[in-house]
């Protein structure tokens, strides 16, 4: 009897431990999220240093039809028929399509984080 005690006691033990660990683990880890880049079309309402003010175009769906701003970084690929651009030749009124990954606040102007690529539309520059 106390042999089958004891064996059971121990059971619990390495249970009680496997899970401790597991709860550790699983707690200090950060899991892995995939962002999907989104992309809309719009037409620069303000530009300021390296800072765009936008308006969302209407073929747009709805959720991308507003005002925006966001800030461009090293990491954000400035484009024009696939050649390299630099931040001032961008000029109000351009047509531009924005692709980011990062959140957007829910703010008047909304805000977009992570900006990956600006690219120029219009046919002439």
């Amino acid at each position: 009897m106390k042999k089958r005690i004891g064996i059971i006691l121990l059971c619990v033990l390495i249970a009680a431990g496997f899970y401790l660990i597991g709860y550790q683990t699983a707690k200090t880890e950060v899991p892995f999220v995939q962002q999907t880049a989104q992309t809309f079309y719009a037409e620069i309402t303000d530009l300021n240093g390296d800072q765009f003010a936008v308006q969302g175009l209407e073929v747009n769906d709805i959720n991308f039809r507003g005002e925006f701003t966001f800030s461009v970084t090293e990491e954000t690929a400035l484009l024009w028929r696939g050649t390299a651009m630099k931040l001032s030749e961008f000029d109000i009124g351009d047509s531009v399509s924005i692709t980011f990954t990062g959140a957007v606040l829910e703010s008047y102007p909304a805000v977009i984080q992570e900006v990956t690529r600006v690219q120029l539309l219009d046919d002439e520059k």
